[in-house]
């Protein structure tokens, strides 16, 4: 694997050391250790230059969830004749598809950002055990969502005896030297324990912009789901929810607020944009007012018209707009979550309060007592509580999850990872669609077979 170095992270060390200290001629964009991790003032920068590794514009700035919704039933594009976007909607893309080389690339800085601090944290003196504790679970928890991004867009993450995995990385040695897959099931294994230490280390709560045991949790959750160990998906949901001095759901009126305020009590980990540091949300969701034809690459489907006109008293179909839209997109239509055409300082939605309830649901099963957790979001977004006898089985009721985790997360990257997961993909999305993308033919071109292309590509 060619783990790509990231410039990103001098931005914020700028303000502490010359920028001519920091860029290496040769290669300007190698972190010079000796010059980053020397201090407590220069762990707290590296930190936060981690944390702007995730805001990238192919990973959670924009690119990643809304290529993953554009995908699957979800959304279309539009806009742009550009043929690697047109693909996308076509579900028919190619190895050197650039929208996906750069998640694959952005994924991979995060990764390399999180193992720099954390092969040199433990080296700085002065700082604070505490902090140092929680900076390394920042890392730990970072690395665990870039892999598990990069598992659920590039791997088979739905079989656990698949080789399909990703190439995992752990240090920054030899960053441009190709690894080779590990399967699924290591690939999980490794996810697992870096949100088990995450968890242990991280002590302080900062507002959910911030890494939180809450979100070590959260996303442990979602991980245990994915893998079928519900036991262990209910247990972490349930710490979660039972947090309610950080966590409420807002009521069915204010749902708009989840998307219009910054860390809302219902979000669990929100990546914060400012006017100053904008996201890419609405530049790819919203036409701009002085366009010839529309330039909106990414927009909602009309599979997610009908599916919400089938479902009248949902406050979420308010969330996607298929009436003021130009006639070039029709019949496909925007997605509401991302307004804000002054600003752009859109939030990247990571996870959310109502999915901890929907994954608990989910893992506890109708036989268990899941519909009580699926009855609290119905009710609290407007919709009248499901009886045993609109749920009949087991097979209802895996219908009723997936239409409530459409309803609730879409355009926030989980319906195309929801299908696969679930065997869906077929039926959905039609015969012959592959689930996953494929590797970037670059990274298969240097790793000159020692990486295996995803099975289609």
């Amino acid at each position: 694997m060619k783990i790509y170095k990231i410039a990103l992270l001098f931005l914020v060390l700028i303000s502490t050391i010359s920028c001519k200290k920091i860029l290496n001629v040769e290669s300007p964009n190698e972190v010079d250790d000796a010059l980053v991790f020397t201090s407590v003032d220069g762990l707290r920068n590296a930190r936060l230059g981690m944390y702007s590794t995730l805001q990238n514009r192919d990973y959670y700035g924009g690119v990643y969830p809304l290529l993953a919704e554009a995908y699957s039933d979800n959304g279309s594009t539009g806009g742009y004749d550009v043929v690697d976007l047109n693909s996308i909607k076509e579900r028919n893309i190619a190895a050197n598809n650039l929208y996906v080389k750069g998640i694959y690339v952005a994924i991979y800085q995060t990764i390399y950002t999180a193992n720099k601090i954390l092969e040199n944290a433990d080296k700085i003196a002065g700082v604070d055990p505490d902090e140092l504790k929680n900076i390394k679970g920042e890392a730990y928890f970072v690395r665990a969502l870039a892999q598990f991004d990069l598992l659920r867009m590039f791997g088979e993450h739905w079989n656990l005896a698949s080789p399909y995995g990703i190439s995992i990385k752990t240090n920054t040695a030899n960053p441009t030297q190709s690894v080779a897959r590990s399967s699924v099931q290591a690939s999980y294994n490794q996810i697992i324990n870096d949100l088990k230490q995450a968890t242990q280390l991280v002590t302080i709560y900062s507002g959910s912009q911030y890494v939180s045991v809450y979100s070590a949790k959260a996303l442990l959750a979602k991980v245990y789901l994915y893998t079928k160990n519900y036991s262990e998906a209910i247990t972490n949901a349930s710490d979660v929810i039972a947090e309610t001095a950080n966590f409420s759901l807002v009521g069915s009126s204010s749902l708009n607020n989840i998307y219009t305020q910054k860390n809302t009590s219902e979000s669990v980990f929100e990546l914060k944009f400012t006017p100053q540091n904008q996201s890419f949300y609405n530049g790819f969701t919203y036409s701009r007012s002085d366009a010839l034809r529309s330039d909106v690459q990414f927009l909602a489907s009309e599979s997610l018209k009908t599916f919400f006109e089938s479902r009248t008293d949902d406050t979420r179909a308010n969330l996607v707009d298929f009436t003021n839209v130009d006639v070039s997109i029709e019949p496909d239509g925007r997605t509401e979550k991302y307004r804000g055409e002054n600003t752009r300082d859109n939030a990247g939605y990571i996870l959310r309060l109502a999915e901890m309830f929907l994954i608990r649901a989910e893992a506890l099963g109708l036989a268990g007592g899941g519909l009580t957790d699926l009855n609290l979001i119905r009710e609290n977004r407007g919709m009248t509580a499901l009886s045993a006898t609109d749920v009949p089985d087991n097979a209802t009721f895996a219908q009723a999850i997936a239409d409530e985790r459409r309803a609730e997360l879409n355009f926030e990257s989980s319906r195309l990872f929801d299908l696969a997961r679930t065997q869906q993909i077929d039926a959905v999305l039609g015969e012959g669609v592959n689930p996953i993308m494929p590797i970037p033919q670059n990274d298969i071109t240097i790793g000159q077979g020692i990486i295996k292309q995803n099975p289609g590509y």
